[in-house]
């Protein structure tokens, strides 16, 4: 929606005539590119290390191990009675059930932090880019994100600025992100 709003504000100034488009000023920035090269973004990339690595690490040794015992299960269902052979495969899909309930409790924690961090980045990244937009005096600011920026002349990018103040603002908010919360069940 957003896109197709600063499309349509974009067609609109040039339809208008010089005489509006010369008082038009614009600025455009990469969204991507500031939320990837922020300080916010490194911060929450060793966040989530620091926060679910060793989960992760053992959610990877656990499912290697499943994958084993699998292995050795295959490998002796030849040899094994029908009742061994019964509780072997049960023991395993319960193992296989708990794996793959711990994965999915995990993924849902991982998946409910990234959002609240894109969020608070997000908010940070709007809060910078309307600070810019008060500086320069600017009309409309665009998101070369968004696919609907063609061209732009260099003197109208604002990425290194929105990116500086992106940082600004990290830094006055304590360079903290929110705590996450709960997943609802």
């Amino acid at each position: 929606m957003f896109r197709v709003a600063s499309l349509a504000l974009v067609i609109c100034a040039f339809l208008a005539g010089s005489a509006f488009a010369a008082d038009l000023k614009v600025g455009v920035f990469n969204s991507q590119a500031v939320a990837m090269d922020s300080d916010a973004a490194k911060a929450a990339q060793k966040k989530l290390q620091s926060q679910f690595g060793t989960e992760k690490t053992q959610l990877e040794k656990q499912a290697k191990e499943l994958q084993s015992k699998g292995e050795a299960l295959q490998a002796q269902m030849a040899t094994l009675s029908a009742k061994a052979r019964e509780e072997k495969q049960m023991e395993f899909m319960r193992l296989r059930r708990d794996f793959e309930e711990k994965s999915r409790n995990f993924a849902r924690k991982v998946e409910n932090s990234e959002v609240q961090i894109r969020q608070s980045m997000a908010r940070q990244i709007y809060e910078a880019s309307l600070n810019i937009a008060k500086k320069r005096n600017l009309d409309l600011i665009l998101d070369a994100a968004s696919g609907s920026v063609m061209f732009a002349t260099p003197d109208m990018d604002i990425t290194k600025d929105v990116l500086a103040e992106v940082n600004r603002l990290w830094k006055a908010s304590g360079s903290k992100f929110p705590d996450a919360q709960a997943p609802k069940k």
